[in-house]
């Protein structure tokens, strides 16, 4: 067990143990002002993933959106096409 950490990023000595207790030890990685950047590039990732699925999902949702379309054409057609051969069966 280190006494002493170092931020993983910058190197700059964050804690020792005699300072702190051992789980607030041994759970720091960053210092501050790092720990706020790697925070907002976190936060910047996660967003983009978010916008990805979103993006994705609205694709999916136009394409079958166009398919019913096309299907819904398809039975309007044949709708009219055996009503005119039923038309023309009763008389």
């Amino acid at each position: 067990m280190k006494e002493i950490k170092y931020c993983e990023n910058c190197g700059l000595m964050i804690s020792k143990i005699e300072n702190l207790d051992y789980f607030s030890h041994i759970s720091i990685r960053y210092c501050h002002d790092c720990a706020k950047k790697i925070e907002r590039e976190k936060t910047a990732a996660r967003v983009a993933a978010l916008r990805k699925r979103k993006k994705n999902k609205d694709k999916f949702r136009d394409e079958q959106l166009v398919l019913l379309e096309q299907q819904n054409e398809l039975l309007q057609k044949r709708i009219i096409q055996l009503r005119e051969e039923l038309s023309h069966f009763c008389k």
